[in-house]
């Protein structure tokens, strides 16, 4: 029987964390989870475990509250973000692409103020 895909869809999928010191911060979950590392661009690096990217770390230019994002995958980008707005939240921003291979990604504010990422593999309709 072959395994079914999961389907992430209005999932929480991708968490990242900020840091002042991106070799140290990598030194470190290296050491505490195994977890290894690649460079995406200059200021960001992917973390995996056993073969699966688990999350991102980025070169903060100041400390957010927590240092972490959370990432929420949805189907279509534009109506996750026009709900938001109808329901008392508010664009922080719009479909910004991450890569070719790797989709879109937006980010809004909840009505208490919480930042909260999208993203989709799927075009602007």
């Amino acid at each position: 029987m072959s395994e079914q895909p999961v389907d992430s869809t209005d999932l929480f999928t991708w968490v990242e964390i900020g840091t002042s010191d991106l070799d140290a911060t990598e030194r470190f979950y290296t050491a505490v989870f195994g977890w290894e590392f690649q460079p995406f661009g200059d200021e960001y690096r992917t973390a995996t475990s056993r073969g699966r990217q688990v999350g991102g770390f980025y070169h903060w230019a100041e400390p957010i509250p927590d240092g972490i994002h959370v990432y929420v995958t949805v189907a279509d980008l534009e109506a996750a973000l026009e709900k938001v707005t109808a329901n008392g939240g508010t664009v922080e921003t719009s479909r910004t692409e991450i890569s070719p291979e790797m989709g879109w990604w937006a980010a809004f504010r909840d009505p208490a103020g919480t930042l909260v990422g999208l993203t989709t593999m799927n075009p602007a309709a």
